[in-house]
C-alpha cells in the first residue's frame, strides 16, 4: 500500500457485474433452461423457453444458445432476461407456426429472415404488445443478434438483416422528469404542467420560480433524509449501550444449563429472559442478537422465524402489539416522534436498535450520497461492491480517514466515476461500514459471496423477514408500494411537498440536481460535468421537456398575447381577448412590454413605445442612445477567482446578501455572478456570429476561459479560507 506524502486518502472502488459462474445453458425434453448471471443470486436465476413443435434439432438449438451466450455473457440481469423473452420466444414461436426447416443456403435464409420479421411485427401468439414496442425491441436487440449470428457464421455473410430507422421527434429526455412532477402528457393544457406557465413575470423571475422550488424540493429530501440516519445512529447506539448489559459468557452460561428464563414471583411457567415481559428482556433481547451475528452460520441467524424458535424468545413475537409479543419500551427510547414510530413495522422496529439497516435506510443513504455526488446513479451506488470475486480490495484504507476517494462503474455509460467524498458522504460510508461489519462477517462465515456488497443488513426472502443480505433501496422503499413502507409512509413532510408516488424517484432527483446546476452556471458543459455525463447525452436525456416545454410555451404565449395587446391597445375588449384574469396582471405585463423593448432597438420596440409609452417615454425616443460593447481586459487567474466566487457566493449567501449593496464599492454579489454567467456563456456557445465573434477574440477568451476552469477547482477549495488581514501592527 503507498502513502501520500501530504494527505493518506481512503480509496474505495466499487465495481459491479463480475461473476465466478457465468451465464449458461442446459436441454432437456425440447426445453432450454438458461442460468442467468446475478451475482446477488439465493438460488440459481433461470429462464426457460420451449422449442419443442418448432421442428428444429437439438444441434440446431445448441449452436443458437452458444452464439447468444458468447453475446449476452457478462451483461446486467435484465439484458439476459429479456433477450430470451424478446428473441427466443419468437424465435422457437416463429418455425413451430410456419413449419419451415432449418434453412441451408443464402437464398433460404434470406426467405427466413424476411418472414420472421414480418412474423416478428404482426404476430399476436408471441406477444401482444404494440408495433412501437415490437419495432423498438427488433432495431435495438434483434437485429443486433441476428448480425451476431452472421459474424458467427450460423446465418450466411451474404443475407441481408432488415433494419428499420425511425424518426425520433422528440427528445430522448422525455422521461427524464424533476422532482414533484408525475408522468403527464405534453400535449395537455398548460395550466395542467407542474411547472407553472405564468405570462405575467419576468423571464428572469420566471426561471428565479423554478430554480426555488427545485432547491426547496432538495432540500427537503437532503433535511428528511440526513434526520433519518442520525436518528438511526442514534438509535443504535441506544440499543449497543443496552446490549452490553449481558454479556455473550451470560448467554453461554444460559445456553449451557438450558436455563433461557427466570421463575414468575407467583408461580407459573418462567419468563423468558428475552420476553417483553421480563424486566431486562429488551436487553436480552439486543445481546442475543449480537451474539448470534458473532456466532450464526446461515443467513436466518437472526430472522424471525429463528427468533420466534428460539427458548430465548416467546413464541408469539411481534405476532400483534400486546404488551407481551413486542418491546413497548422502544418507543420511549427511540430519537424518532411517535407518529414516525408507529409508522414502522415491529420487527423493523427491533433490527433498528440491534444495529441492523433495512432497505428504507439505504434509500435514504441513496438519496443522501446522490445529492452529494450526482454523478453516481442509484443503480451504480445500489450494487456498490467492496471486493471483487478474487478478493481484490476495492476499499484501501489508511491512517487517516479525513479523505476519501469513490469510485463506482456506471454499466449503462461502460465507465467508472470518481469522486472526491464530501464530509457528509465521507460519513455515512464510514457509520456504513461499522453498521454492516457484524453482518458482513455472518455472511462470510456462512459461505455467501454477497459479504463484498457495500450496502448490507435484514431484509425479505420468500416472505421471511430478517434474513441477512443484500440491501438495494429500490424506489419502492422511497414512496412505499404493496406491503412495502417507505419513507414518506413514515415521514407525510414528503406528501406534504408534493413529493409522493409517481413523483419522487432516485432518477427525477438526479434529474433535479443537474438542472439546478444548469441554473446556476447556465451552462450545459456545467450540467453534464455534474451528472458525469458528455454534453450531448445532458443535452438529450437530462434536460427536462416539462421544463423546456413550459418555456418554449410562455414564450409563444408571451408574444401572442404582445401583438394582440398591440393591435387592441385602445380597445375596450382588451382584457377579454388575452389571456389575463384581471386588469392588474395585464397593467404589469403592458409595464414590462414597455421596459423590455425599449425605443431604437427593433420596429416593435419602436411600436411599442408609441401605443403603449407615456408621454415622457415618446418624447425620450429621439434621445435613447443605442447599446455599446464592454470591454474587459481578463487573466485566467482573474477569470478563475471569478468563477470560484460565483459558486461560493451562490451555495453559502442567502438570496438577500447576494443582492445586497455595498456600501464602499456601490456593488453587490449578484453583480459578479451575472458577469460571470456572461463570460461562460460567451466562451461557451456555438451560435455567435462571425463579426462579433472576431470583436470579442473568442478564441482567446475561450483559452482564458479553458485556463479559468482548470485554476477553478483549485480556488474553489481554499476559497473559504481567504480573508483580508491588516498587518499595520506586525511593523511597529
Amino acid at each position: 500500500m503507498s502513502y501520500c506524502p501530504l494527505q493518506t486518502i481512503v480509496v474505495l472502488r466499487v465495481q459491479i457485474h463480475t461473476n465466478i459462474i457465468s451465464m449458461r445453458y442446459a436441454i432437456k425434453n425440447q426445453q432450454v433452461t438458461l442460468y442467468l448471471d446475478n451475482p446477488k443470486r439465493t438460488t440459481e436465476t433461470i429462464a426457460r423457453q420451449s422449442f419443442a413443435g418448432s421442428g428444429l434439432s437439438e444441434q440446431t438449438i445448441i449452436s443458437v444458445l452458444n452464439a447468444v451466450v458468447i453475446k449476452y455473457r457478462g451483461q446486467v440481469l435484465r439484458s439476459q432476461q429479456s433477450i430470451t423473452t424478446i428473441f427466443l420466444r419468437p424465435f422457437f414461436a416463429f418455425f413451430k407456426k410456419s413449419g419451415n426447416s432449418w434453412p441451408l443456403t443464402s437464398a433460404d435464409w434470406q426467405i427466413t429472415i424476411y418472414s420472421f420479421f414480418e412474423f416478428y411485427l404482426t404476430d399476436t401468439t408471441w406477444s401482444k404488445g404494440q408495433s412501437r414496442y415490437r419495432i423498438g425491441m427488433w432495431s435495438g436487440r434483434v437485429a443486433s443478434l441476428l448480425e451476431f449470428f452472421v459474424e458467427e457464421e450460423i446465418i450466411p455473410r451474404d443475407v441481408k438483416i432488415p433494419k428499420i430507422r425511425r424518426k425520433w421527434i422528440r427528445s430522448l429526455s422525455k422521461e427524464q422528469a424533476l422532482l414533484g412532477q408525475p408522468h403527464t402528457d405534453l400535449t395537455t393544457k398548460p395550466k395542467k404542467l407542474l411547472l407553472d406557465i405564468n405570462i405575467g413575470i419576468t423571464d428572469a423571475d420566471y426561471l428565479d420560480t423554478i430554480e426555488k422550488k427545485c432547491r426547496n424540493l432538495v432540500n427537503v429530501i437532503r433535511t428528511i433524509c440526513q434526520t433519518h440516519w442520525t436518528r438511526l445512529m442514534l438509535d443504535g447506539e441506544t440499543g449497543r449501550k443496552l446490549a452490553d448489559q449481558v454479556t455473550d459468557s451470560e448467554i453461554e452460561s444460559a445456553i449451557t444449563t438450558q436455563q433461557y428464563g427466570t421463575p414468575r414471583q407467583n408461580g407459573g411457567p418462567q419468563i423468558r429472559y428475552a420476553s417483553p415481559a421480563y424486566e431486562h428482556g429488551l436487553a436480552w433481547a439486543l445481546a442475543l442478537i449480537r451474539h448470534s451475528l458473532a456466532n450464526g452460520n446461515t443467513k436466518d441467524c437472526v430472522s424471525l422465524e429463528t427468533l420466534r424458535a428460539s427458548p430465548f424468545f416467546p413464541k408469539r413475537l411481534f405476532f400483534t402489539r400486546k404488551k407481551h409479543e413486542h418491546y413497548g419500551v422502544l418507543e420511549n427510547l427511540t430519537a424518532m416522534s411517535h407518529e414516525q414510530w408507529q409508522a414502522i413495522q415491529l420487527p423493523a422496529q427491533f433490527y433498528r436498535f440491534s444495529g441492523l439497516l433495512t432497505n428504507v435506510d439505504i434509500a435514504a443513504v441513496c438519496c443522501l450520497l446522490i445529492i452529494e455526488h450526482p454523478s453516481f446513479t442509484s443503480e451504480a451506488l445500489q450494487d456498490a461492491r467492496l471486493l471483487d470475486v478474487r478478493g481484490k480490495p476495492y476499499l484501501l484504507l489508511t491512517d487517516n480517514n479525513e479523505h476519501s476517494i469513490l469510485s463506482l462503474d456506471k454499466p449503462r455509460a461502460g465507465n467508472r466515476k470518481s469522486v472526491v467524498l464530501t464530509s457528509v458522504s465521507q460519513k455515512l460510508v464510514m457509520d456504513i461500514l461499522q453498521w454492516t461489519a457484524p453482518v458482513r462477517k455472518a455472511l462470510r462465515r456462512c459461505g455467501d459471496k454477497t459479504w463484498r456488497y457495500l450496502f448490507l443488513g435484514v431484509t425479505h426472502i420468500n416472505g421471511q423477514h430478517g434474513h441477512l443480505g443484500i440491501l438495494e433501496g429500490k424506489v419502492n422503499y422511497l414512496t412505499g408500494r404493496n406491503t412495502n413502507i417507505g419513507l414518506t409512509t413514515i415521514y407525510p413532510e414528503f406528501n406534504q411537498h408534493g413529493l409522493e408516488k409517481g413523483s419522487f424517484d432516485f432518477r427525477r432527483l438526479r434529474n433535479t440536481l443537474g438542472v439546478i446546476r444548469w441554473f446556476e452556471t447556465g451552462s450545459i458543459i456545467e450540467m453534464s460535468r455534474q451528472l458525469g455525463n458528455t454534453r450531448k447525452v445532458a443535452l438529450e436525456n437530462y434536460l427536462p421537456p416539462a421544463l423546456l416545454h413550459a418555456w418554449n410555451t410562455r414564450i409563444i404565449r408571451r408574444f401572442q398575447n404582445f401583438l394582440i395587446i398591440l393591435a387592441a391597445h385602445d380597445e375596450p375588449y382588451l382584457l377579454e381577448v388575452t389571456d389575463f384574469s384581471n386588469i392588474q396582471d395585464l397593467q404589469h405585463f403592458v409595464a414590462q412590454l414597455v421596459s423590455d423593448y425599449p425605443p431604437k432597438t427593433s420596429p416593435l420596440g419602436n411600436e411599442v413605445q408609441r401605443r403603449l409609452g407615456s408621454d415622457q417615454q415618446k418624447e425620450a425616443v429621439s434621445s435613447t442612445s443605442t447599446p455599446s460593447l464592454l470591454s474587459v481586459q481578463l487573466s485566467p487567474k482573474s477569470l478563475g477567482i471569478l468563477y470560484a466566487f460565483c459558486d461560493y457566493a451562490k451555495q453559502t449567501l442567502s438570496d438577500d446578501e447576494l443582492k445586497k449593496i455595498d456600501a464602499l464599492t456601490g456593488l453587490a454579489p449578484q453583480q459578479f455572478i451575472d458577469i460571470g454567467s456572461l463570460f461562460r456563456h460567451a466562451a461557451e456557445s456555438e451560435s455567435i456570429h462571425s463579426s462579433l465573434r472576431e470583436m470579442l477574440d473568442v478564441p482567446l477568451l475561450k483559452q482564458v476561459h479553458g485556463e479559468a476552469l482548470a485554476m477553478q477547482k483549485y480556488l474553489t477549495i481554499n476559497f473559504p479560507k481567504l480573508a483580508i488581514k491588516d498587518d499595520w501592527m506586525e511593523r511597529l
